[in-house]
């Protein structure tokens, strides 16, 4: 059976009538979950917020890319961009919680900032709790240039995208498996990732702990080989504890990306009945 602290509460789900806000995060902390997960993206002023999409619809319906607006002016534009939080201020929330327990799986979205971000978590004193996660093979070599010791982990498809995901993503292919250090350092306002044909090789395999795939792709086959070498591998999403726990029996991976309140749910109320 999948266990509380392997159930991640993704954007904060379930907790809160939107995604990504204060609001959830600290609904998400007081109910005691374990792991949470949320997104950073820049603003043009270069301030980290919380937010998952590239873009976002203001108070008047018209969609805007976080890269062309300023932190100043997010509670003005209304809409989706009233709701973001600074990376400072959830940040600070989480610090001040009595939950210090929760791990923080902090997905960088652009690339070229990853000095300032790790500066904040430092800030904040939160550095031992949070594993770096991101789609761009750019942001975690150079977290692991900041710090060779601090966990790691890249989400990849391990099956070919679809026309549906090409579509919103720009896909890139790895080479036999293997992702390279990039020669782009920056990228801003891009929503991308890679897709490598089965588990990753290479040198970014040698830095990462962790990997995040969608859960339908995920195998035995895949979960050993990311085992062989004590590589987790997460997945994402579920939206029920049962259908957490058939992936649990069959596939045995480390860890589950929730999309709802059931699983934190069911798991504490099995937990109290014994």
């Amino acid at each position: 059976m999948a266990r509380l602290d392997q159930i991640i509460s993704h954007r904060f789900r379930g907790f809160a009538e939107h995604e990504s806000t204060l609001e959830g995060a600290l609904a998400a902390l007081d109910y005691g979950v374990q792991q949470i997960e949320f997104d950073i993206r820049m603003t043009l002023c270069g301030t980290p917020i919380i937010t998952h999409d590239e873009h976002a619809r203001d108070g008047r319906g018209r969609k805007r890319k976080i890269e062309s607006v300023m932190a100043r002016d997010l509670p003005s534009l209304g809409g989706a961009f009233a709701r973001m939080p600074t990376a400072d201020a959830l940040f600070g929330a989480i610090a001040a919680h009595a939950n210090t327990s929760c791990r923080l799986l902090v997905d960088v979205k652009d690339a070229g900032f990853e000095e300032a971000i790790y500066a904040l978590v430092g800030k904040h004193r939160l550095l031992d709790r949070t594993i770096w996660v991101s789609w761009l093979p750019e942001v975690l070599y150079a977290f692991h240039d900041i710090d060779a010791d601090i966990p790691l982990c890249l989400s990849h498809w391990c099956e070919r995208p679809g026309a549906l995901t090409r579509s919103v993503h720009t896909v890139y292919t790895a080479k036999d498996n293997a992702i390279p250090r990039p020669e782009r350092r920056r990228v801003h306002g891009e929503r991308s990732g890679w897709f490598v044909d089965g588990p990753l090789r290479g040198q970014l395999r040698e830095i990462v702990d962790w990997v995040c795939v969608p859960s339908s792709s995920v195998s035995r086959a895949l979960v050993d080989d990311y085992h062989s070498d004590d590589t987790k591998l997460s997945a994402f999403s579920y939206k029920t504890l049962a259908a957490m726990d058939a992936a649990e029996s069959k596939f045995g991976h480390d860890a589950y990306f929730s999309d709802a309140f059931e699983p934190f749910e069911s798991v504490t109320a099995q937990s109290s009945r014994g």
